[in-house]
């Protein structure tokens, strides 16, 4: 689903974009990252990588993500 941790593979802007969305949505639900990721199905490990701009989310990823959040997967990636 992601990467191991270690440097940061793809486009370092869009890992920030996403990240930055994710945490900004997440918080206007009023949602803990354990929320997300237990709506997500992912883990709490792969939310905070995502929101700190440490992971490189796969389509499936961001599409399970914004499914969770009630938004488009465009508008995570805008």
């Amino acid at each position: 689903m992601m990467g191991s941790g270690g440097p940061q593979k793809g486009n370092p802007m869009l890992s920030t974009t996403i990240g930055v969305n994710v945490r900004k949505r997440r918080l206007e639900l009023s949602w803990s990252q354990e929320r997300l990721a237990y709506e997500s199905g992912l883990s709490v490990r792969t939310v905070s990588a995502i929101e700190c701009g440490y992971a490189n989310p796969t389509a499936d990823v961001i599409e399970a993500i914004a499914r969770a959040l009630g938004v488009p997967a465009a508008w995570l990636v805008g």
